[in-house]
C-alpha cells in the first residue's frame, strides 16, 4: 500500500469566521471555500485550550492539557515520560517531515520592535525542536509599518507605560512593497517549493501561518475587501457579564480591551483588520493549494486545515482568547482525503482538535496509540455516528468546559459554573447554571470534565 502524504496547514488565531462556517456574514475566504468543497468540514470543532502552545501540544500528542500537563507554557520536551508526538510517529514509519512557519509555539519580539521603532520584529522559535524535522524553514521577521501604533490607541513615545499585551494590539495597512517580506508569504514560498519536487518517501508537510494573529498588518487590498461603512460588528449584549462567575468576568475584562476600543472609536476598524488578516491568510493558503494541485503528489495527499484557537472581537465584552466561551474555542477544521475517497461534506457533531492525531494516523493506515485522549474522526467523515463524543476545553489548571451538540457547561477552579443552551442561545447570553430545570443536564455534563493532573 502506498502511504498518503499529509499537507498540514495551521492558521494562528483563526476563529470560526470563515465562509464555510457562516459565523460572520462579510468574510471572504475563496481558497478555504475551495478546500471545503473537496472534503469534510467539521462545523463544530473546538481547540483543547484557548492558547497557542497548549492547543498545539494537544494536537501533536492527541492528549488533553490534563494529560500532557501543558495548560499554558509548562515544559513539555524535557518532561519525564513525555508523550510521543505525531511527527515522531510518522518519521518512525518512514515519512519525510518538512515544516515551515509557526508550527509549534513561538513569538515575535514586539517589545523590542516598539521600544526601538525597528522596521521588523524578530521571531523566536520557543517550542520547535530542529531534531523533529528532516527539513524546516523557520519564521521570518515580521515587517512593521512606520508610525506605530496605527490605531493610535497607545502612545509608543511613552513605551515603558504601554502594557505588554498592547505592544501588538494594532491594525492597519503594511506597505504593499513589503509584502514579500511577510512571514506567511515566505512560509508559502518554502512550502510551494517543497511541493513542486518529486518525493521518494511519503511526506508530512506542516505549514504554519501566523495571520490572523495580531497585529493585523496586511496589504491595503485585503482591507479594501471590507469597506468600513459595510463591516458587520459582532452581536454584543452590554450586560452580558452580569450572570457569569467572577473568574470569567475577570478574564473577560483584563485587559479592558473593549472599553479601550470603544473609547477610541476603533471597533469597526479592528473588525476590518481581522477580516483583512483572514483574507490575507486565505490568499497564502490558496498559493499552497495551487502548488499542491500542480504537483506530482496532488492525487495522494491528505490536506487538513485547522486553527489553533478562536478569538473574540467584542463578544461578551471581551477581546482576544483566554476564556472558555464559544468564540475563543471554536475553530475551523477541514479534512480532505486523497482523491477518490468519498467523505461527507459536513459534520455537525462537536469534535476536538485532540482528535486530529488519531484521525491522520487512521487515514495513513496506522493504529492510533491506545493511551491518547483523541479518537479517529473517520467514522464521522464517512457519514456515520460516534456516540458519547463531546469536546473538552481547558484554560489554566482547574477550569474546564464541555461542548455537546446543544449545550456548553463550564466549571471553574472555585467550582462556579456556566451552562448555556446553544441551540436557543448561540451567543451564550443566558447562564442557566442556577436554573433547577436544567440540574440533570448540568450534572451529566459535569461528569464528563477531566480531572487535573496532580503533579
Amino acid at each position: 500500500m502506498e502511504r498518503p502524504n499529509i499537507l498540514f496547514i495551521v492558521a494562528d488565531d483563526l476563529n470560526s469566521w470563515i465562509a464555510p462556517l457562516g459565523r460572520h456574514p462579510d468574510v471572504k475566504t475563496p481558497a478555504i471555500d475551495r478546500l471545503a468543497s473537496r472534503g469534510t468540514t467539521f462545523l463544530r470543532a473546538y481547540c483543547t485550550a484557548p492558547y497557542c502552545n497548549a492547543s498545539r501540544m494537544s494536537v501533536f500528542t492527541g492528549c488533553l492539557p490534563t494529560t500532557t500537563g501543558v495548560y499554558q507554557n509548562e515544559p513539555f520536551w524535557e518532561a519525564p515520560l513525555r508523550r510521543v508526538t505525531l511527527l515522531e510517529r510518522l518519521r518512525e514509519a518512514g515519512y519525510f517531515c518538512m515544516g515551515a512557519g509557526k508550527v509549534f509555539h513561538g513569538s515575535f519580539d514586539y517589545a523590542d520592535a516598539g521600544r526601538n521603532r525597528t522596521p521588523s520584529a524578530r521571531w523566536s522559535d520557543i517550542e520547535n525542536r530542529p531534531a523533529l524535522w528532516d527539513e524546516f524553514h523557520t519564521t521570518a521577521a515580521e515587517p512593521m509599518p512606520l508610525h506605530r501604533p496605527l490605531n493610535r490607541m497607545f502612545d509608543f513615545d511613552d513605551f515603558p507605560n504601554v502594557a505588554s499585551m498592547n505592544h501588538h494590539f494594532d491594525w492597519g495597512a503594511i506597505e504593499s512593497a513589503r509584502e514579500p517580506e511577510m512571514p506567511d508569504f515566505k512560509t508559502a514560498d518554502a512550502v510551494c517549493a517543497f511541493l513542486q519536487k518529486p518525493h521518494e518517501q511519503p511526506f508530512f508537510c506542516a505549514t504554519g501561518f501566523y495571520k490572523p494573529h495580531l497585529p493585523w498588518y496586511v496589504p491595503q487590498r485585503f482591507l479594501d475587501l471590507y469597506p468600513l461603512d459595510k463591516v458587520s460588528l459582532p452581536f454584543v449584549k452590554n450586560d452580558d457579564l452580569d450572570d457569569v462567575p467572577a473568574i470569567a468576568k475577570a478574564w473577560a475584562l483584563s485587559p479592558p480591551d473593549h472599553e479601550t476600543v470603544l473609547k477610541h472609536g476603533q471597533w469597526r476598524n479592528a473588525v476590518q483588520g481581522y477580516l483583512g488578516a483572514i483574507s490575507y491568510c486565505d490568499s497564502q493558503i490558496g498559493r499552497v493549494l495551487d502548488a499542491l494541485d500542480a504537483s506530482p503528489a496532488a492525487d495522494n495527499t491528505i490536506v487538513v486545515l485547522w486553527g489553533d484557537n478562536g478569538f473574540h472581537l467584542g463578544e461578551k465584552l471581551h477581546w482576544r482568547k483566554f476564556v472558555l466561551w464559544e468564540e475563543a474555542t471554536r475553530v475551523p477544521f477541514i479534512l480532505v482525503p486523497p482523491r477518490g475517497m468519498a467523505t461527507s461534506a459536513r459534520v455537525d457533531q462537536p469534535i476536538s482538535l485532540v482528535d486530529l492525531f488519531p484521525t491522520l494516523l487512521d487515514l495513513c493506515g496506522f493504529e492510533p496509540p491506545a493511551d491518547i485522549d483523541g479518537r479517529s474522526l473517520m467514522p464521522l467523515a464517512r457519514g456515520g455516528k460516534m456516540e458519547d463524543h463531546c469536546a473538552i476545553m481547558t484554560w489554566l489548571r482547574g477550569n474546564h468546559s464541555v461542548r455537546s451538540s446543544r449545550w456548553r457547561y463550564t466549571r471553574y477552579s472555585d467550582l462556579s459554573e456556566e451552562l448555556y443552551d446553544l441551540s436557543a442561545d448561540p451567543y451564550e447570553w443566558n447562564n442557566l447554571a442556577g436554573d433547577a430545570r436544567f440540574e440533570q443536564m448540568r450534572m451529566d455534563l459535569g461528569a464528563r470534565l477531566p480531572p487535573d493532573r496532580l503533579d
